[in-house]
């Protein structure tokens, strides 16, 4: 019996470490293994789960327009009020994304383009795409303000004569559904086909753009490292655009699917644009949670529209050297010439001048930023708000008539949108099963496994103390009292404990 106590002491002492140090090792080691698992499958490579993800976005992304209504046309045309402007919409469509031609290059990035279709959602509209918009004939302002980029005689004769032939208004009235995909027919441009080579035959703000692409994207795979993953090494074959001069024309930060994983709240996560043909660079703003999912919030911050003012390295976003105030970007040079000036809607964090040429802007912060909320452990945009607003320069042009008489340029707002993204219940469900139900389920285990261990070690120690101090003794003490004798012992108890065979002898000493 003594021997069987130690047996189990001893085996109760090495189960217990054995447990502690199971659970104690699994612990210190899961962040590591976990770390590396997730990088293994962020990897881009065909058949990986996150390729899955990156060539069909499952992500619901809605994107919201809101046009500016001129109530005071009249007005304007006498020039004496400024340009009264109303909000209407949202008008929301719901965007899906598919990567086609898909070519894996040996230099570990991927070649592909992207198809961009948009679906309207009524039961998300304020409105109707049947409403009708009074906005600016921005056909018309363009070719007034190509001509007095040319500055020739003959061009503005030819433009004044054109003008007056087409019967040409600063504004238009046209329908919602006109002004964004469907088009409308303009005689203006219908002329101009028959001189230029336009690449539309009428104008939309997304005329031909659904079910299309932005051209074709090369990016890193993250398979040779993972710091690049999905980090755009080219666009339509360059590494650079000649909308802006250098360093600014750089092709830089990623397509916008994921980013590296890891990220710190010091880090600065840059998204390239292709529709302004130039990167946005996202600082931190503050922890955010999304469907119980912890997160940072990067955002555009105020300088990230600057003009050089604020930020001297945004200097170079000024064409030819021409600088618009601080708070807009002139991408005229991206889209075909056209006077197009982006800013955040309703201008927010931009200069007064701007807000000071129409009324009826009212920038909120809560509602007009930009802002990305990305999960920092995989650097996957868990919550998405992209939101720009498109201008048109407004200004006098002396020598057409029908420019001559206005006072002062005015940088006329057209419409704003809002691209919004935020993942569904299975999405949610996957991302918590990896950052938060696998690491409980873990670290539990890991402490139950160091607490057992602990249990089987003390109860081990204090058995030993008890029989230490005489408390776990046997019964067998006197022989009168159920002593141990020759027949309550077998061969194989004697077998097994030397301690066994000494008391049997004692016992046959004491009865002889």
């Amino acid at each position: 019996m003594i021997c069987t106590l130690k047996k189990k002491i001893a085996f109760m002492v090495y189960s217990g470490l054995l447990a502690a140090v199971i659970g104690l090792v699994l612990y210190l080691t899961f962040p590591g293994i976990m770390d590396r698992q997730i990088k293994k499958r962020i990897i881009l490579k065909e058949g990986s789960q996150s390729y899955k993800y990156w060539k069909d976005v499952p992500v619901p992304i809605y994107i919201h327009f809101y046009f500016f209504n001129i109530t005071n046309r009249e007005e304007i045309w006498d020039l004496t009020n400024k340009p009264i402007l109303e909000e209407m919409g949202p008008y929301t469509f719901r965007e899906s994304r598919e990567k086609v031609n898909i070519t894996w290059n040996e230099n570990g990035t991927v070649s592909y383009k992207q198809i961009r279709s948009w679906y309207f959602q009524p039961d998300k509209t304020h409105g109707s795409l049947d409403d009708i918009v009074t906005t600016l004939n921005v056909p018309m302002v363009a070719a007034a303000m190509s001509g007095k980029q040319m500055n020739e005689d003959m061009v503005f004769f030819a433009l004044e004569e054109i003008f007056s032939a087409l019967n040409c208004s600063w504004f238009v009235q046209k329908r919602v559904r006109e002004l964004l995909f469907e088009g409308y027919d303009d005689k203006l441009m219908t002329l101009a086909k028959t001189f230029m080579n336009l690449p539309y035959d009428k104008f939309g703000w997304f005329y031909k753009r659904n079910g299309t692409d932005d051209g074709e994207i090369t990016s890193f795979t993250g398979a040779f490292d993972i710091n690049t993953v999905d980090q755009i090494d080219s666009w339509n074959g360059q590494r650079t655009v000649s909308s802006f001069e250098p360093p600014c024309n750089m092709i830089n930060g990623s397509a916008g699917d994921m980013w590296p994983p890891n990220r710190s709240r010091e880090d600065k996560i840059t998204l390239f644009v292709t529709d302004i043909c130039r990167s946005l660079s996202f600082t931190y703003l503050a922890d955010s949670e999304v469907d119980g999912i912890q997160a940072y919030r990067y955002w555009a911050d105020n300088k990230q529209l600057d003009n050089g003012k604020y930020d001297p390295d945004n200097k170079c976003f000024c064409p030819e050297g021409i600088c618009l105030p601080a708070g807009a970007v002139n991408v005229s040079t991206c889209k075909f010439d056209a006077p197009a000036v982006v800013s955040y809607p309703h201008f927010l964090f931009a200069d007064s001048i701007y807000t000071q040429g129409v009324i009826g802007m009212r920038p909120n912060p809560k509602e007009h930023r930009m802002y990305l909320d990305i999960i920092p452990e995989l650097g996957v945009p868990i919550g998405v708000a992209a939101r720009m607003q498109i201008n048109i320069v407004f200004e006098a042009v002396p020598n057409i008539t029908q420019f001559e008489n206005i006072t002062k340029r005015i940088y006329f707002p057209v419409l704003w949108f809002s691209e919004t993204a935020e993942p569904g219940d299975d999405i949610v469900y996957q991302l918590k099963l990896v950052l938060k139900i696998i690491p409980v389920v873990i670290n539990v285990f890991s402490f139950f496994m160091v607490g057992v261990g602990s249990f089987l070690v003390l109860t081990a120690f204090v058995l030993s103390v008890l029989y230490a101090l005489g408390k776990n003794e046997p019964s067998y003490t006197t022989v009168s009292s159920n002593k141990m004798n020759l027949h309550t012992l077998s061969s194989q108890d004697i077998s097994k404990c030397p301690e066994n065979e000494k008391m049997l002898k004692e016992q046959i000493l004491d009865q002889e």
